[in-house]
């Protein structure tokens, strides 16, 4: 297996409070402290990104969307793909 370079830092400030929460949740679970927290980080990323990026349809609604991406494009949405982008 290939040796992964870990080359980049991510530094936070906290109460002592809250490091020491923290510090409790790792050693609870064998980890060291910045093994739970990137654990942590990626698996709340992970759920974030595709909270955003996931479209998620009923049966019934995907049907309906799968239908409509057989019908023939509508005339608008035609002169809109082939007008000129206001930023060219």
């Amino acid at each position: 297996m290939a040796t992964v370079t870990k080359d980049s830092r991510f530094d936070m400030r906290m109460t002592a409070a809250q490091r020491d929460q923290i510090e409790r949740a790792a050693a609870l679970r064998g980890k060291t402290l910045t093994q739970w927290a990137l654990d942590r980080l990626l698996e709340a990323a992970r759920y974030d990104i595709e909270q955003e990026t996931t479209t998620h349809l009923a049966s019934a609604e995907f049907d309906q969307f799968a239908a409509a991406l057989e019908e023939p494009m509508p005339m608008a949405a035609r002169q809109l793909i082939a007008a000129k982008a206001v930023w060219e």
